[in-house]
């Protein structure tokens, strides 16, 4: 069978492009043919220094041959002028990037309703910060919100139990639940380390929607507990988001706290393997591949009482400890060290449940439901 896979691009190489790829794996290992539909060309090199080895498509069409920095999520619309031409030649059509295009999908997995980021816990969401950000991300959200209520598919999938309530709200629709592919096998070779200094770790790229400013004002109550924060940096906003985390530290004299930019793999899973606890600081996370890669690593993840995080990874508190503000956070911290070999295992076992093969078998079988007709 003819597979289109429909993503805008692989280059940002975050949690949606790892679903991208995990689904061109599953649909690979299957026999089919696939082509890998984009706005702009593929640097495979950079994906796989990012993320490893990874199965690449038949061939892959774009419409640019080169990257766009600007006018992102309206670049992602173009995708659809490719696939008018490309749905001629294919049997199945799998939009992985999860925005709505003006066409149809057989499969769209939609990782969370665009046009309701503003309207769930819009904490330092960009398109909220000015009026300028506004008046770019409306006429986007409108577009989406029409298109969500117009356009069809079969199967309608999603990345967490809190993602699909969003999906009954403001699309009236039912979502399958296939939790993001996560590649915990490096993680699990750094849980095998014992001997662990009471250090507190948070991950994830220097942006302001990660709310570190919460993991520093937590620091300062925790003076004799090491702070370690991991982020890739890039861009204007995310250089200037970390100037100002390191102005915090510089201001306050937060001696227990370590700013660390685009480090290695190896340096962040040495660094995991030598700490217990792993703050998660976003509110409202749609899922949160670096829990669970964290939790992989021994750590005892600590989190928002929202979003995926909370609802999805640690079941409500049954795999983790969850806050809603600083005070409970300073509690939850001290806790988890005074109770870290107990926690370090059930947090291991849970993480367990979002391994990429889990992804790639459940992918599996709902590709079967549909070439078998059922």
């Amino acid at each position: 069978m003819r597979v289109c896979v429909v993503h805008n691009t692989l280059n940002s190489v975050g949690g949606g492009e790892r679903v991208c790829l995990a689904v061109i794996e599953a649909l690979k290992s299957l026999g089919h043919e696939i082509t890998l539909v984009t706005t702009e060309f593929t640097d495979w090199g950079r994906v796989e220094r990012i993320v490893g080895k990874v199965v690449r498509p038949d061939r892959e069409v774009y419409l640019l041959p080169f990257r766009v920095k600007a006018f992102g999520i309206y670049m992602r619309l173009l995708t659809a002028l490719l696939l008018a031409w490309e749905r001629k030649k294919c049997d199945l059509v799998v939009n992985t990037h999860g925005d709505v295009l003006p066409m149809t999908s057989d499969i769209l997995y939609m990782h969370f309703p665009t046009f309701a980021l503003l309207r769930e816990n819009p904490v330092n969401v960009k398109y909220s910060e000015s009026l300028f950000w506004r008046l770019y991300f409306y006429p986007y959200e409108k577009m989406q919100g029409y298109l969500a209520k117009k356009m069809k598919w079969r199967i309608l999938l999603t990345n967490s139990e809190f993602s699909r309530e969003a999906i009954r709200k403001y699309i009236h629709a039912d979502a399958i639940v296939v939790h993001p592919p996560v590649e915990i096998s490096e993680f699990l070779k750094a849980s095998e380390n014992m001997e662990r200094d009471d250090r507190v770790v948070s991950c994830g790229r220097y942006t302001p929607e990660k709310n570190y400013e919460f993991v520093l004002r937590v620091a300062e109550h925790l003076p004799h507990i090491e702070f370690t924060i991991i982020g890739a940096s890039s861009g204007k906003v995310s250089n200037a988001y970390y100037r100002k985390l390191a102005r915090i530290v510089e201001e306050k004299k937060l001696r227990n706290v370590k700013l660390l930019r685009d480090v290695p793999r190896s340096e962040q899973l040495e660094i995991y393997s030598r700490s217990k606890v792993f703050l998660h600081a976003m509110i409202g996370e749609h899922f949160g591949i670096a829990v669970v890669e964290g939790m992989a690593a021994g750590l005892v993840p600590i989190v928002h009482r929202s979003g995926g995080p909370w609802f999805d990874i640690v079941d409500r508190g049954m795999y983790g400890l969850g806050y809603e503000n600083v005070d409970e956070v300073v509690k939850a911290v001290e806790y988890a060290l005074d109770n870290y070999e107990y926690l370090r295992e059930k947090a291991i076992r849970r993480a367990m449940m979002f391994s990429k093969e889990r992804f790639v078998e459940k992918f599996k079988e709902i590709i079967n439901s549909i070439t078998s007709g059922e």
